[in-house]
């Protein structure tokens, strides 16, 4: 195994040492030109995005919130180029590590937003144990990588399950909350499988149809055997119409499923203590 290049950055505690170095493993095997985007079938990704730990991590509290991706995340510029990959990796952590930590502390957005979202969980477990990862490491022009159009999506789209992996194995959240909404079900299910031999997320899922919650707002399982999941819709999406009954009014919306989300999340913790 390579050892850890010294690095420029802020990144210094155990836990990013281990992401790091697992990162760098895992990113040096794949064409640079991902990083660099020096030609035309690499320039319109976005930077790297990789899961530093947030400021607190605390045993017992830890959420791990997976989102999508992040549109027009960058990592290098005219001013702070490409250099090597060791520092470029770490300069990706960092950036990771001081967003979230400013961001999560700020005031709420208008509307409903992912950001939001994060902030909620921090108010209720402690900004500092609130983690941050996406199902896709890069974005595509501005959006989701899809195979129709971005070049190269197979080797980003396995690129992006390794790191997510490393992520979950290195940071052991207590919970994870998958919120990448439907339209990435079938990525996300490609990375944790739930079914066959290599199932990561078998059966029995849980729904909360008792509740007055759709499927598509609310369901929870459990990766590897060991860590609590639940599944959400994107904080952004709405449902317009209700999948399980006519009457749309009987269904609580998103915002009130994410609500009951939070009580169960504390008392998964407390079971947990």
């Amino acid at each position: 195994m390579d050892q850890i290049v010294e690095k420029p950055t802020s990144i210094n505690t155990t836990i990013d040492a281990k992401l790091y170095q697992s990162y760098f493993d895992i990113v040096k095997t794949y064409n640079e030109e991902l990083f660099t985007k020096k030609s035309e079938n690499y320039s319109k990704l976005s930077g790297l995005f990789v899961t530093a730990s947030p400021t607190q991590w605390e045993l017992g509290k830890r959420i791990l919130v997976v989102g999508r991706e992040t549109r027009g995340w960058n990592v290098i510029n005219e001013k702070k180029p490409y250099t090597d990959l060791p520092s470029y990796l770490a300069e990706a952590m960092d950036k990771q590590k001081k967003f979230l930590a400013k961001y999560i502390e700020e005031k709420k957005d208008k509307g409903f937003t992912f950001y939001n979202f994060l902030r909620d969980l921090g108010n209720q477990f402690g900004t500092g144990n609130i983690a941050w990862a996406n199902l896709f490491c890069f974005d595509w022009n501005g959006s989701t990588p899809n195979q129709k159009s971005t070049p190269h999506y197979e080797a980003i789209k396995e690129l992006s399950g390794l790191l997510l992996k490393a992520a979950i194995q290195n940071l052991d959240p207590d919970i994870i909350i998958f919120a990448n909404g439907s339209s990435s079900a079938k990525v996300r299910r490609e990375f944790f499988p739930i079914d066959g031999e290599l199932a990561a997320t078998p059966a029995p899922w849980v729904n909360y149809l008792d509740q007055k919650i759709e499927k598509i707002e609310l369901q929870s399982f459990v990766l590897y055997g060991k860590i609590k999941c639940y599944r959400i819709n994107h904080p952004a999406n709405r449902v317009k119409k209700s999948a399980e009954s006519d009457d749309v009014e009987a269904f609580l919306s998103s915002q009130q499923a994410r609500k009951y989300l939070i009580e169960l999340i504390k008392k998964d913790l407390q079971d947990g203590e």
